[in-house]
């Protein structure tokens, strides 16, 4: 797809598949083109005519070193590109990160949103100090001092894998630790970016007036943004379902809950 210009930041995008609109929102160093983008797209667009955006910091999106960003001006990317492509309203779904910008977004403009689906999220920016907190600061020093690929690799899988995966699927375990590079690989900078954007952020007072069907996806064993967060946000947005997996922060990944993660999206979506 060509790169959409808003302000100073060019915009990767995908669009997808036809049917009813939908939008995916990456998490955090997450883009359109990596293994989780494109099993999104893969699945979703399959049955939806789906939009998806590398957010500013990572991806192909290009924005000046040194810009700072907020989730507000990320939720404003996708409605200037939803308006490009011609979404006037439509089921969202975000990831971690993606999530926050997900509740910004529905926040902001309600009336974009049909139904909503966050996995693995907050309203809020994390405690301080906190586990989340000091492993958000161990990116970035890993990146600062060039820690070599399987070291990052381990950090990633003890952060993001829940121990189910340790004690029952040490094959993926494995797998993580020995990913490929990913060519398009966040920076430094990018990490930066999106790290700082989650400075101040907290929608919680927005979303006890919020009248869109929610559906918030958590894991009992994440340990990046724990289950107390998901449930914050279940209590707040009026009428929101919740549900719960084994996995950690990535759940949604793991072949033994992929399937159902899918299943659950597109059955609070509505078929098409």
């Amino acid at each position: 797809m060509p790169g959409f210009q808003r302000d100073t930041t060019t915009l990767h995008y995908e669009l997808d598949g036809s049917g009813p609109d939908a939008v995916y929102i990456c998490g955090m160093g997450s883009h359109s083109n990596d293994l989780l983008g494109l099993t999104v797209r893969q699945t979703l667009g399959a049955q939806y005519r789906l939009l998806t955006v590398d957010n500013r910091g990572s991806g192909q999106t290009l924005t000046p070193n040194g810009e700072n960003s907020t989730f507000a001006h990320m939720a404003d990317d996708i409605l200037a590109l939803m308006d490009h492509v011609g979404m006037n309203k439509a089921r969202v779904l975000g990831i971690s990160m993606g999530g926050m910008i997900a509740l910004t977004l529905a926040a902001r403009c309600p009336e974009r949103v049909e139904r909503l689906v966050v996995a693995v999220t907050s309203a809020r920016t994390p405690d301080d100090p906190s586990r989340s907190a000091f492993l958000l600061r161990a990116g970035h020093l890993m990146r600062q001092n060039n820690i070599p690929l399987e070291f990052i690799n381990r950090h990633n899988a003890v952060m993001l894998l829940g121990e189910s995966v340790f004690s029952e699927m040490p094959a993926i375990v494995e797998m993580w630790v020995n990913a490929p590079p990913d060519p398009m690989q966040q920076s430094l900078e990018g990490f930066d970016l999106q790290s700082n954007a989650l400075v101040a952020y907290d929608v919680r007072e927005k979303l006890k007036t919020l009248n869109i069907p929610t559906l918030v996806l958590s894991s009992t064993e994440d340990l990046l943004v724990p289950p107390k967060y998901q449930d914050e946000i279940a209590s707040l947005i009026p009428g929101a379902e919740i549900k719960r997996y084994l996995g950690g922060h990535v759940y949604m990944m793991l072949p033994p809950h992929a399937p159902q993660f899918f299943a659950d999206v597109m059955g609070f979506w509505g078929s098409p």
